[in-house]
Parts: C-alpha cells; structure tokens; sequence
C-alpha cells in the first residue's frame, strides 16, 4: 500500500440483493449496486441513486473493473456540489489473491474549489475489501 495520505477515502456498501450476473461462453459480467459516503477535507457527501461498480471478465480470466457515481455534498468550503466518480482497474488472475488493487480515478464536478484540482487527473484509487464493504483510498499522484 503508499506510504502517501490520501486525499479522500470513500466507504462504499454494496446491495448484495440487487446484483446482476451474466454468465455464458465468451465471458462473464457482475454488476453492483451501491451506496458510498465520502468525509475529507475536499469534499463531504454520499452517492446519489444509480451508483453501479460493473464488473467484466474475458474467458482468460482478466476482469475490468469500471465503478460509475455520483455524490451529493458539500466542498471546502461549505458550497452545495457534485462529484462525479469514474473509477477504472484491470485485474489479471494472478492478482486476485492480493490485498487490495489500484484503480484510476476520473472527476467532474460543479464546484469551483474542487474543479481546478480534481479535473485534472492525476490521482490513483487504492480499492481494498472490508468485513463492512470496500474502501477506496484516493492519491494524488503529484503529492509526496
């Protein structure tokens, strides 16, 4: 894991109930309902409906990972705001017994704090399963 601090850490709570699977020849796909919560000192919110972590895998066995949200909240400095969420990782199936895997982060959002900074990617998601659901750990690639 980095030594670095993140930036933010999401708490995310899959809806077991509501997951959806395909399985057939050419591959398989999962997709995962979820709710998340976010505390930082950037931003504070939690997801809005529709959050989705939709999981692919090909018959070799690699599984792409692309979790789309939206979160609802307030940044720095206490403005109403939106954070959009497209966070991508590619898994190969001798890595499926790690402890956690690294992802990469894309943001939108309507805040004019958080613009600037959060546009402009370059940061790097730690994505590790918790016994109450997965953290996801956000770096700035830039900060040391």
């Amino acid at each position: 894991m980095s030594k670095a601090e993140p930036i933010m850490i999401f708490k995310v709570y899959a809806d077991n109930k509501e997951v959806s699977n395909l399985e057939c020849p050419y591959g398989a796909v999962t997709m995962i309902p979820f709710h998340a919560t976010v505390e930082s000192e950037l931003f504070t919110g939690e997801t809005l409906p529709g959050a989705v972590d939709v999981q692919i895998e090909n018959p070799g066995m690699s599984r792409n990972m692309c979790a789309k949200y939206m979160f609802t909240g307030t940044d720095r400095d206490g403005n109403p705001c939106k954070l959009f969420v497209k966070n991508d990782s590619y898994l190969a199936p001798i890595m499926r017994g790690e402890p956690y895997f690294d992802g990469c982060p894309m943001f939108l959002t309507d805040s004019p704090v958080l613009g600037p900074y959060l546009c402009a990617q370059h940061f790097r998601s730690e994505v590790q399963g918790r016994e109450w659901g997965v953290e996801i750990r956000i770096f700035d690639v830039l900060l040391k």
